[in-house]
């Protein structure tokens, strides 16, 4: 889940996902700002994604 909104449907708003995108670009611009090359920018994006959807999953089997 990323903004509130799970990969696998059935709950999430508009908003979450906006909050979610918001999220994803500011942790990409801080990390331009910090010099990371394009390589290590999207790598460690598609990390925190990956964590989003972990977490989603370990929720659901929780709840």
């Amino acid at each position: 889940m990323l903004g509130g909104t799970s990969l696998f449907g059935g709950r999430g708003m508009l908003f979450g996902t906006l909050i979610g995108a918001l999220i994803v670009g500011v942790f990409r611009n801080g990390l331009t700002l910090m010099g990371v090359s394009s390589v290590y920018q999207i790598l460690i994006t598609g990390i925190l994604v990956i964590l989003a959807v972990a977490t989603d999953q370990l929720s659901r089997r929780r709840g």
